[in-house]
């Protein structure tokens, strides 16, 4: 958004800064669209909402006008400034649970402008990043897990993104966490009763029995500690890293993937020195998978020293962590010149991947010898799976590498129905850290450090929902949403 539509144009309107921040009560606005196109969306939230609304409309709100559509210009009084459309929500029913209006006006930048000074001059301020959501959230209209799966709506780059943030929107994964929270309530409730009742013989509260119960609720956390690895690939992308000898077309193959010149090319064997990343969408048969692409620098060092100086083999390095880091390697072969040799040295070198054959150069060698290189291929290196000739210069054969791609990426982002995965490193930190008084409490040696451990764990959770964390650090969690939502 451009810094005019931020602030007051006016020093002397700049009644919007407020000390207070998030933890202020003054009614807020925003733009929730940019400006610039057919129209753009300013919203008005808090106590005077509908007041003010009023006044720069010269229009009267009812109750009975809530959600509905109203045609109005917006005026200083002196002067017109839009013929706009105007929508109420009357509190508690909107979305941040005060009263919100939410002007619908024409595109122009200098519209939102003068619209915007002319609220902040009715002791409106701008609103602060994710100040809408998080006044929903502090006012019980949704919950903590439900705001954050709003910004990961609006930041989703393929569909499985999309899927399981609107999952996460729908309460999923709130219920889920209420539900350990309260097996463990009720296991604290449990052995609480075998501390008072020690002096009898009770197996229902005994210890053994109680680990029983735990070892259940253990088992969903870590589930659940295990799923943010394979979240993170739903939302940043599966990481895959070209792999292959110097001068065998990966930098080629990368620009002919990403439909642009990303990294450089030459003749000169070593060009690539360092990795190369880019972000890549692919469509598979379930919708669009993203991709965290890696073009690395040429191998030859990890077999031949003495050939590669001290820049290129800081690179062969790399790429080296780069393969072992990533879910799907391709391994890109000269087709000219393949050097079975040094491709075993290579593949050797990192272990238990998905590995994805690519041959390059395929305008350049007769159909009749890429026959017999490829069976040679499959023979020699039965690890590759799906060897597939291209060419960078006529872009043939780049479309069945990048189903390929796609069709293996699915796989590993395939899902249980139901099944919750985390993708926050606030919630994982959150989650370790109760996991970690939980397997106190299951180490302990009596009820009563038992007990302790479970409410220890069970609050660790509240950070999940909210319901533990003070303002300041929820405004710390809002502070990285987009102004206007």
């Amino acid at each position: 958004m451009p810094q005019v539509l931020q602030q007051a144009s006016d020093p002397k309107k700049q009644k919007h800064i407020d000390s207070a921040g998030y933890l202020s009560n003054k009614t807020i606005a925003a733009l929730c669209t940019p400006t610039g196109g057919a129209l753009c969306v300013l919203r008005v939230s808090g106590s005077q909402a509908i007041k003010i609304a009023e006044k720069i409309s010269n229009s009267e709100l009812l109750p009975s006008d809530d959600r509905k559509a109203k045609r109005i210009w917006i005026s200083d009084q002196s002067k017109k400034i839009d013929d706009a459309i105007m929508i109420p929500y009357f509190e508690p029913k909107s979305f941040t649970g005060e009263n919100v209006v939410e002007f619908f006006l024409h595109g122009s930048p200098i519209i939102a402008q003068k619209t915007l000074d002319l609220l902040f001059e009715n002791d409106v301020r701008l609103a602060l990043p994710g100040e809408f959501s998080f006044r929903a959230v502090k006012n019980g209209k949704l919950q903590l897990s439900q705001a954050e799966a709003i910004k990961e709506l609006i930041i989703a780059e393929n569909d499985f993104a999309l899927d399981l943030a609107l999952e996460k929107l729908s309460g999923s994964q709130h219920e889920l966490i209420e539900k350990i929270r309260t097996d463990l309530m009720q296991l604290a409730t449990l052995s609480e009763v075998g501390i008072d009742f020690s002096d009898q013989d009770i197996d229902e509260v005994s210890l053994p029995r109680l680990n029983q119960r735990l070892d259940s609720i253990v088992l969903l956390l870590e589930r659940l500690n295990g799923s943010f690895d394979r979240g993170k690939k739903f939302t940043d992308g599966v990481p895959v890293s070209l792999f292959g000898l110097p001068n065998a077309g990966k930098s080629s193959f990368f620009n002919a993937l990403l439909g642009e010149d990303r990294s450089i090319v030459s003749d000169i064997a070593g060009t690539t020195r360092d990795v190369v990343r880019e972000k890549l969408n692919l469509h598979g048969k379930k919708g669009y998978v993203t991709f965290r692409l890696s073009d690395t620098a040429g191998l030859r060092g990890v077999v031949v020293n003495h050939d590669a100086d001290k820049i290129e083999q800081i690179g062969i390095e790399r790429t080296i962590q780069a393969a072992q880091k990533s879910d799907l390697v391709l391994v890109v072969v000269d087709g000219i010149d393949p050097n079975l040799n040094q491709i075993r040295t290579f593949l050797n070198s990192v272990k238990d991947k998905n590995f994805l054959g690519v041959i390059t150069k395929k305008d350049k060698v007769e159909t009749k010898n890429q026959n017999l290189i490829t069976e040679q291929l499959i023979k020699e290196f039965p690890e590759v799976s799906n060897w597939t000739w291209i060419s960078s210069v006529t872009l043939e054969g780049i479309t069945p590498v990048a189903e390929k791609m796609a069709s293996i990426a699915e796989t590993l982002l395939e899902r249980a129905p139901g099944e919750v995965v985390i993708t926050q490193i606030e919630h994982l930190q959150a989650i370790q850290k109760s996991l970690k008084c939980l397997r106190e409490a299951k180490d302990s040696s009596d009820l009563v450090m038992f007990a302790t451990g479970i409410r220890h764990g069970m609050g660790e959770l509240g950070a999940l929902i909210g319901e533990t964390l003070p303002d300041d650090v929820l405004g710390k969690i809002f502070s990285d949403f987009c102004i206007g939502k």
